[in-house]
Order: structure tokens, then sequence, then C-alpha cells
């Protein structure tokens, strides 16, 4: 599913706190190479739509956030 030229290339700006009681559920359109993650909650829920190659940058940013934070965890700055 290509996104057309006139699409904004974001539709809208959500912040969600996603917690230990969070569900975090994937939903799988193989045959167009797309999924959703729905983070739901007491609080609301969020969708996020995705292309495999989405989906893998998204993986990449949060795997290098989650090394940051070990970093500073384990290097606190004095």
């Amino acid at each position: 599913m290509n996104r057309p030229d006139w699409l904004p290339s974001t539709s809208v700006d959500v912040n969600v706190h996603v917690h230990e009681t969070a569900r975090l559920i994937p939903h799988l359109y193989d045959q167009e190479a797309r999924a959703t993650v729905r983070a739901e909650g007491s609080g609301g829920s969020v969708t996020r739509y995705a292309t495999r190659d989405g989906l893998a940058r998204l993986r990449d940013v949060l795997a290098d956030v989650v090394a940051q934070l070990d970093t500073a965890r384990h290097n606190p700055a004095a």
C-alpha cells in the first residue's frame, strides 16, 4: 500500500505511555507486506500502521534507544 503523493506523510500526532499492563496486539496483512500494532490500555488505545520496511525502521530506532537507556543507566553522569 503506497501513500499517494497528495497525502501528508503523517496524519496525526499521538502520544501513548506503554506501561507493563498495556496490551500490544499485532495484526498481519501479509499479502500487502504490512501490519498494525495496537497499544491498548485503560486510558485508550493507538494503532500503528506500517509496511514491513516501516516496522523495521521503528524496530531499529527502539533497539537503539533501549541501548542508549541501558548505557545511561550503567554510566550515570557525575
